[in-house]
């Protein structure tokens, strides 16, 4: 693996950047990554950087809306039948079946009352219905989960895009140093998804689902999960 300086990213980076646009090496959603790769010419997306170790390379586009599904579990202290059985409601199809879809954003509770928030006391994010406990998870997990999906060090490039006759280009125009998850605000910006259902068509038609406990966070924040965050273009 080639060892870069901070200094040689940088600088390799910005030429890039002030190339302007880009056409896509690919035709689908990983065009932005592979296009920076060979642009780099580097054959890894990890780049080793003598005084932060080695880092992954990540990019995705700045506009972007869309979430990443970080893991999906069910909390400790209390299985996904029991959160059904206890706090489902009839499904209008199915009334025999009760369904839970829920999403709960950090620090409020919503329209039906659930929320989490962390104990810091235990370490622990708790999911609540009202005032009652329905289930935790510690932070340590979480933060474990997070380095798995997102990585503990990144070069993270944030590019522009277009697209023009069915080609999409890039101008790659922010990259930032970031290193060491922060658990607690990972926390903050992701979205708790419960996802209990039934099955509409198909052999499972009128059964249940548990397409389970998900926690989803938009890309556009994954920058904001690190301690360190180093702006270096």
């Amino acid at each position: 693996m080639k060892k870069w300086t901070l200094k040689q990213i940088t600088k390799a980076i910005k030429e890039i950047s002030d190339e302007g646009w880009t056409k896509s090496q690919r035709s689908h959603d990983t065009g932005i990554g592979k296009t920076l790769e060979e642009k780099l010419k580097i054959k890894e997306n990890n780049i080793a950087l003598p005084d932060f170790g080695v880092m992954e390379l990540k990019s995705q586009r700045i506009s972007t809306g869309s979430m990443l599904t970080l893991f999906t579990k069910k909390p400790d202290g209390i299985t996904n039948s029991e959160i059904r059985k206890k706090f489902g409601y009839k499904d209008k199809e199915f009334p025999k079946i009760k369904c839970l879809r829920q999403t709960i954003n950090s620090g409020k509770k919503n329209a039906k009352g659930f929320s989490y928030r962390i104990d810091e006391s235990l370490d622990r994010l708790v999911i609540k219905k009202g005032k009652k406990e329905i289930g935790y998870y510690s932070l340590d997990f979480l933060k474990n989960k997070a380095v798995e999906k997102i990585g503990n060090g990144l070069i993270m490039v944030l590019a522009e895009s277009k697209k023009e006759d069915g080609v999409e280009y890039f101008h790659y125009k922010k990259a930032y140093l970031l290193k060491n998850i922060d658990p607690k605000k990972f926390i903050k910006h992701s979205k708790y998804d419960i996802r209990l259902g039934v099955y509409r068509t198909g052999a499972m038609k009128g059964k249940p689902h548990d397409h389970g406990s998900a926690f989803r966070i938009p890309q556009k924040y994954i920058p904001e999960l690190f301690k360190t965050r180093k702006k270096i273009i």
